[in-house]
């Protein structure tokens, strides 16, 4: 039997987050560091978190999952970030396995929000959901009849690489036009600071202080939310490549659920409404082929981590193994 408690991290674009999932003897620990610029840092920083945890709770992490933005094989190496250009073909389970002397498990962290919202979450109890994650970047993770899948290495669910506009903004890897270069939060930002900068949008300008520099995707939102109209037509605007990205993977996923993740998803219905919106417009088929239902995910910016050590615990065999009905391939 299973002796200790279970972590999960969630390694992004800015910070590293980390969680314990409560027990039956109560206690709980969750906390944040800014990640740092390097793979070995990263590797130190999650040491630390996992020693620290041990000494709040007065108890053993047994096993800890990680969730990390980019390209992850079946054996925990990080291939490649777009997001986080220190890595490069780095052995992150491996190596933290050595450190700490427990097993790890390292996975894509939209596969981790993804089973973290078969906890309880937006995802419980469906068979067939497709999770994307809008923040920095954009990921996406599958569930297929129950099943998680990763694809034939395990590197499936860089819908954030997926062209839709060929002579759009390059992208950090390399390319144009990319999904994430139109429909991230970092483009919803961009969208903000050339709108500022050109003297369209005064209150976003004086949002910021007149730092058009730190105008960001949240600073649109919050100004929607409270009727601001330049806001919200940026919002609107932006929606629609949210919403034509979706429709490519619809046409080819043909889910049941669409769950919104990731910092935006934070917004609330003033993204999701207009997204929807957005959606019904495009949509094929329609009157043959179902609307999908949007939904936004139900432990926000926590269900990297949850996912995170519930695949640990996946891995481990331990007590509630796929509680939510899916199973990981």
């Amino acid at each position: 039997m299973m002796s200790g408690r279970l972590a999960g991290f969630d390694i992004g674009g800015t910070n590293i987050r980390a969680e314990v999932l409560a027990s039956d003897a109560g206690g709980h620990d969750a906390r944040r560091s800014e990640r740092p610029d390097s793979m070995a840092g990263i590797v130190e920083v999650i040491c630390e978190m996992v020693c620290g945890m041990e000494e709040a709770l007065a108890e053993p992490v047994a096993a800890l999952g990680v969730g990390c933005a980019g390209l992850v094989d079946r054996s925990g190496v990080v291939a490649t970030s777009p997001n986080i250009p220190a890595i490069a073909d780095f052995p992150l389970r491996s190596l933290l396995t050595e450190r700490l002397r427990r097993p790890v498990v390292v996975e894509n962290d939209a596969t981790a929000a993804l089973r973290g919202e078969m906890e309880g979450g937006a995802a419980s109890g469906l068979a067939d959901v497709l999770l994307v994650t809008f923040g920095t970047g954009i990921g996406a993770a599958l569930l297929l009849d129950g099943e998680i899948r990763r694809g034939a290495h395990g590197l499936a669910g860089e819908a954030g690489h997926m062209i839709v506009a060929p002579d759009g903004p390059e992208c950090l890897c390399g390319r144009r036009g990319c999904w994430e270069q139109l429909a991230s939060g970092e483009a919803l930002g961009r969208a903000a600071r050339q709108a500022a900068g050109a003297g369209k949008a005064p209150a976003l300008r004086d949002r910021a202080a007149g730092r058009i520099d730190a105008l960001r995707g949240e600073h649109v939102g919050e100004l929607a939310t409270a009727g601001d109209p330049v806001a919200r037509r940026l919002l609107r605007e932006f929606s629609s490549w949210v919403a034509l990205g979706l429709n490519n993977l619809i046409l080819v996923l043909s889910p049941e659920v669409i769950v919104l993740g990731g910092g935006l998803s934070e917004l609330g219905e003033v993204f999701l409404a207009p997204v929807r919106d957005a959606l019904s417009e495009i949509f094929v088929e329609q009157g043959r082929r179902p609307l999908v239902e949007v939904r936004r995910a139900r432990h926000g910016d926590r269900a990297g981590v949850i996912g995170a050590a519930h695949l640990a615990r996946d891995a481990l065999g331990g007590p509630d193994l796929h509680r939510a009905g899916g199973r990981a391939r």
